[in-house]
C-alpha cells in the first residue's frame, strides 16, 4: 500500500475489509465488512451500521482524512451476488469523492 497514494490504498483497504469477517482482526475491532454485506438483505439498516464502523476502523488505524460517505446497493446482473459502492470523501479536498465496487 506504501506505493500507491492515501486515496488508492484507502480504497484498496476497503476492497479487503470487504472480504474480511467483521472484528476478525484484534489490531482494530471495527475492521471487516463482509458480515454486513452478507445480512444486507434481511436487515436494511445495516449500510448505516457498516458506514459507521468502517469510519471507526480508518480512525483506529489513523486515517483522518476520508470517510464513507455512502455505501449503495448496485443493481443486481446476478442473483447469486450482490455489488455495493462504496463512496469515500475527502475532508483535506472540499467535494472530492472517490468510490470502489466491492
Amino acid at each position: 500500500m506504501g506505493r500507491t497514494d492515501e486515496v488508492q490504498a484507502v480504497l484498496s483497504l476497503i476492497r479487503v475489509m470487504a472480504n474480511t469477517p467483521h472484528g476478525s482482526w484484534k489490531g482494530c475491532p471495527h475492521f471487516g465488512l463482509r458480515d454486513f454485506f452478507e445480512q444486507a438483505r434481511t436487515r436494511p439498516d445495516l449500510p448505516q451500521l457498516a458506514i459507521q464502523e468502517v469510519n471507526l476502523a480508518l480512525k483506529d488505524l489513523g486515517i483522518t482524512n476520508l470517510k464513507i460517505e455512502r455505501i449503495s446497493k448496485e443493481a443486481q446482473t446476478n442473483r447469486d451476488v450482490d455489488t455495493y459502492e462504496v463512496t469515500v470523501a475527502s475532508s483535506a479536498e472540499a467535494g472530492k469523492k472517490y468510490s470502489v465496487n466491492v
